[in-house]
């Protein structure tokens, strides 16, 4: 614990000077990071259960969606990027590989372009939503984190029935429902804060069941990549960040709460 909270001080660090220094440019270049590093990582875990993903292609596409998400004009460029490296990645595989070979390549490899940058692209579209994109980032990750922590604490302190055993041994029911409690109360905390700050468009009476939401759809997330690492008998995605692993690692519930946040915010708002 002492390791992973010396890990997580390192990197808030890091992010508050990056967004200090650089504004919304710096919460860009972050993603673009940790994008990067989880499809490297996501690669090197596919490699375990025999999977062939075209690693470099990932790598570059990777990095288009993500900055063309930010840098081309169209809002929605990093959902039309992504439909067309599904396509390019199809062809190549089609024109290059015997069909024996196709699936453990094509699978594996359009699974890593939906579930990496299709779903960090969606961060780049709450930053691109309004004036005040950055804080609404900003919320969405800080809720899911204290979703996170929440149900860490919750769980390791009264935990006693396992929430998928097979999956994850150490993840409970309690701290599940823990995860929960903490990101609503979470939520329309950071809603009150934000509203100090800026002209926050989440009206509050949305952040306490979106907080609850970002909670329940992390916790899936997270049992994701449990079961992704389980297959392929590894612990850490990686060991970039001090107690906490790889970008994996840290960035698992984030594949499916931006997109959730994103979708809810379009629906309400």
């Amino acid at each position: 614990m002492p390791l992973r909270i010396l890990g997580s001080a390192i990197l808030f660090v890091a992010i508050w000077f990056c967004l200090w220094a650089f504004g919304q440019s710096g919460a860009v270049l972050i993603m673009a990071f940790f994008a990067i590093g989880s499809q490297i990582e996501l690669c090197r875990l596919m490699k375990n259960f025999h999977a062939t993903p075209a690693r470099r292609q990932l790598l570059v596409w990777t990095a288009v969606i993500i900055f063309g998400s930010w840098y081309l004009r169209p809002m929605h460029a990093g959902i039309w990027l992504s439909v067309v490296a599904a396509v390019w990645i199809l062809v190549c595989g089609v024109a290059k590989l015997r069909p024996e070979q196709l699936l453990n390549y094509l699978a594996p490899t359009l699974f890593a372009i939906f579930y990496v940058p299709f779903s960090m692209q969606f961060g780049i579209l709450l930053l691109r939503s309004c004036e005040s994109g950055t804080f609404m980032l900003g919320w969405t990750v800080l809720v899911s984190k204290l979703g996170d922590i929440g149900g860490l604490i919750v769980g390791g302190g009264i935990g006693r029935h396992p929430l998928a055993a097979e999956y994850s041994p150490k993840k409970t029911w309690e701290g599940f429902f823990g995860a929960i409690a903490a990101a609503t109360a979470g939520g329309f905390s950071l809603c009150i804060l934000a509203s100090w700050f800026c002209d926050f468009p989440i009206p509050l009476w949305l952040s306490m069941p979106l907080g609850a939401i970002i909670a329940a759809v992390g916790a899936a997330a997270d049992l994701l990549e449990s079961a992704l690492k389980r297959h392929a008998k590894i612990k850490d995605s990686g060991r970039i960040i001090p107690g906490i692993g790889g970008c994996l690692d840290l960035c698992d519930s984030l594949f499916l709460t931006l997109p959730t946040t994103y979708a809810v915010l379009e629906f309400f708002l």
